[in-house]
């Protein structure tokens, strides 16, 4: 996997981590800077992995939320401390 894709889903999970509930993608979007394809491509591989659950409600407007699995939590600390360390001299 390129690494561009691989930051954008190593961020999410670090990011869903510190949000720690279940959260809409736009949210994620609007505060935290992520573009709509970079997110979606990291949801996609997040919620194959297992990482990831997503809940659809019915609108309107429609709502997708995500939260992450006892297994996606383990898996965003190991994502988080691998983002300290790339950004470490």
């Amino acid at each position: 996997m390129p690494r561009r894709k691989l930051d954008g889903v190593l961020k999410l999970l670090a990011i869903l981590l510190e949000i720690d509930r279940e959260v809409t993608p736009y949210y994620i979007q609007r505060n935290y800077g992520f573009r709509f394809d970079t997110l979606s491509r990291a949801i996609n591989v997040l919620k194959e992995a297992g990482f990831i659950t997503e809940r659809y409600e019915e609108g309107p407007p429609p709502k997708r939320y995500i939260k992450l699995t006892e297994k996606g939590k383990e898996a965003a600390s190991c994502a988080k401390r691998i983002l300290e360390l790339a950004q470490a001299p």
